[in-house]
């Protein structure tokens, strides 16, 4: 059987429409047509989306000379050790660029988006200033609406329980180790350079002047807002997979708490809007989640003390 007989099978069997799985895939219903009539082959990442999705192995797919008796062992045997989603190595591996790809178009955008404020400090009829200006700005708010108007991908794995081969899984969590000792190197440089910018900047003010010092402090939030976010994105991405992995039960203190994961994105906008407008000491939005996550803190040790 070729590839495009053995997926009119799969529909037929699962009692799926080729719209269907194109909707499951994120495809178009004409490529779905093409690897049905075996006038095109589906890319490896969508190969590997089939396989997880009716259960069968990509040697199925791709063999033509397949024993198909093996079927429907491989399926029971997917139903039996496997109670989640299934993901190789492959899928994992497209995921993980699939994400830091996220990462550097949010973090690119809002980075371009600041420090386009670095051309307003100097004269400001200059044509090649203003240029640079909303030259930067745009840029910046152009990489953001591409991010959010691109099609989403690899949902499975950030809404379904997955299940992994056990040595995939184990050099996961060694690479993650790995990666929270660098993103909390960046949150401490970004909260260093959040806190000591203000007294460096006034220093330069002294010595060099109003322009030096705003060109230094647009730079310093730059840096530091990147920082942030790239690391929070970074580790937020790794916890999707063990969470959904591990499938930690959702107590009911901990649901208490879900309003961090709302407060670190409302933090952000509430100091970009203190930076641009002047409405409020951009460093307070800060300095309240911080006391709300010490109070936090402080409920959770107790209840585990009392427990």
């Amino acid at each position: 059987m070729t590839l495009g007989q053995k997926l009119k099978a799969l529909l037929k069997d699962n009692g799926m429409t080729q719209e269907d799985l194109a909707e499951r895939l994120e495809v178009s219903r004409q490529a779905v047509g093409k690897w049905v009539n075996d006038k095109g082959i589906p890319e490896v990442g969508k190969l590997i989306q089939i396989s997880n999705l009716f259960g069968v192995s990509m040697d199925y797919l791709l063999k033509e000379d397949y024993e198909e008796k093996n079927v429907l062992e491989e399926r029971e045997e997917k139903v039996i050790s496997n109670s989640g989603y299934y993901v190789s190595q492959e899928m994992l591996d497209g995921y993980l660029s699939y994400s830091r790809q996220n990462v550097r178009q949010i973090t690119g955008g809002i980075s371009l988006f600041l420090f386009s404020n670095v051309f307003g400090c100097f004269d400001h009829d200059s044509m090649i200033m203003s240029s640079l200006y909303w030259l930067t700005m745009i840029a910046g708010v152009i990489m953001i609406l591409w991010h959010f108007l691109q099609i989403k991908q690899y949902q499975e794995i950030k809404n379904e329980r997955l299940t992994f081969d056990d040595k995939v899984f184990v050099e996961f969590k060694k690479q993650r180790e790995n990666r929270r000792k660098k993103y909390a190197v960046m949150l401490i440089v970004g909260v260093v350079i959040l806190l000591a910018s203000p007294e460096l900047g006034f220093i330069l003010m002294n010595y060099f002047g109003r322009t030096v010092c705003n060109v230094f402090e647009w730079v310093a939030d730059t840096t530091w807002l990147a920082l942030i976010i790239w690391s929070g994105m970074s580790m937020h991405t790794d916890s999707i997979v063990i969470k959904n992995t591990e499938q930690t039960p959702k107590s009911g203190h901990m649901k208490r708490y879900r309003w961090i994961y709302m407060a670190l994105p409302i933090t952000v906008v509430a100091v970009l809007i203190g930076m641009l407008t002047n409405a409020w000491s951009p460093y307070a939005p800060i300095i309240i989640l911080f006391c709300c996550l010490l109070v936090t803190t402080c409920k959770l040790l107790i209840e585990s003390r009392g427990k």
